[in-house]
């Protein structure tokens, strides 16, 4: 057997790496070359590489750039709904404090309590504003690199006319650079129908004030953000404000969601398919090893009764465990809720029925939790 030196083999693995290189630098062109959809040939090429790898030269695919505007849309989107949501739990959790009559709110030594609700909304109002404003930004993007021709129409049509959209990022242009509006509790007495409210607002004088100080500031919005402050209370309700505007959000991002999710966007539906099948695949490969190692290489393989509880809900748990212990009508049952993906092959499915017959057959006492 021929001996090698070091020298020699760092020189063969040199070569080596720098072949694989120049594969991928061939399959990158391809890539950036082919039109989508992808030829099986390809797509099944860059699916066998290294995840890195095949993340990089995944970007030379033509449905990349949109799914990737697509998916901080996404985030932006997801974002926006959980700051209001965090908003309108904080004025929740004031109002039933300050209504409860054994909380003790407002008594002497309360102003910590009181205190600390008012930075926590005016921390959720510079969240909420802020995550608007971000939320239009990378709608817009989107748009510019796919234009949807009812954007426009569509956008004026859920978010109105009268200049709440307007005011809302009006709000961030404030609170970000300008002026730090504060917003203060309201508590409202109905003594007709016995009832009371608590909520926090934010009073229109100073927001007029900021407006007319600043008005350079707040570009093409200001004339809208102007209409709607004109037309509010003296006191402008925070949750009122924001229930309304999260359905009009609601209702233009479902509409943009629907238009992005289109059949007709073939390059955007293959790089998604791509993604999912490069997922399944290593998940696949994954656990084709671990299965392969417990089942040629243990004696005992790992139980997997002891297992299910992390992977099946308990009514889940409860389906499974009404059929027969180890069948493989448990088996496929077990896997159709945890291959959400359908990722499985038949000499997975295969190896998965050899795990679960080489467990024990008994039922186990309920005190370790495995099984009923």
């Amino acid at each position: 057997m021929q001996k090698f030196t070091l020298g020699q083999i760092d020189e063969i693995w040199r070569q080596q790496q720098q072949r694989e290189a120049e594969r991928r630098e061939r399959i990158r062109v391809a890539m950036a070359e082919s039109e989508a959809p992808l030829r099986e040939e390809l797509a099944e090429v860059v699916i066998r590489l290294n995840d890195t790898h095949a993340r990089a030269i995944l970007r030379e695919h033509k449905g990349f750039a949109l799914a990737e505007r697509r998916d901080s849309y996404r985030t932006s989107l997801s974002i926006l709904g959980q700051c209001i949501q965090d908003l309108l739990v904080a004025i929740d959790c004031f109002e039933t404090a300050a209504l409860s009559d054994d909380s003790g709110y407002f008594s002497p030594g309360g102003e910590n309590h009181w205190g600390r609700t008012e930075r926590r909304i005016q921390k959720e109002l510079f969240a909420t504003a802020n995550a608007a404003a971000s939320l239009v930004d990378h709608a817009r993007r989107v748009h510019k690199l796919h234009p949807m021709p009812d954007y426009e129409t569509t956008r004026i049509a859920c978010f109105g006319t009268d200049g709440l959209h307007e005011f809302v990022i009006g709000l961030r242009v404030a609170l970000h650079h300008l002026h730090a509006v504060t917003a203060g509790w309201n508590i409202v007495q109905s003594f007709s129908e016995g009832t009371s409210t608590a909520t926090f607002v934010i009073g229109k004088a100073p927001l007029l004030r900021v407006l007319d100080a600043y008005a350079d500031r707040f570009g093409s919005g200001r004339k809208a953000m102007q209409t709607y402050i004109d037309a509010s209370p003296e006191q402008i309700d925070l949750r009122s404000i924001f229930l309304d505007y999260r359905a009009r959000a609601m209702r233009f991002h479902g509409w943009m969601s629907k238009e992005l999710g289109s059949d007709a966007l073939v390059a955007l539906r293959d790089y998604d398919a791509l993604i999912r099948r490069k997922i399944n695949a290593d998940k696949l490969m994954f656990w084709k090893a671990m299965m392969g190692n417990w089942l040629r290489n243990w004696k005992t393989p790992p139980d997997p009764h002891k297992h299910l509880a992390r992977y099946l809900t308990p009514t889940q748990l409860e389906e499974a465990y009404g059929l027969p212990r180890n069948s493989k009508e448990q088996v496929d049952l077990v896997i159709k809720y945890v291959d959400r993906e359908n990722a499985i092959d038949d000499d997975l499915r295969n190896q998965v029925y050899e795990l679960f017959e080489r467990s024990p057959t008994d039922v186990p006492s309920s005190s370790d939790g495995s099984a009923p």
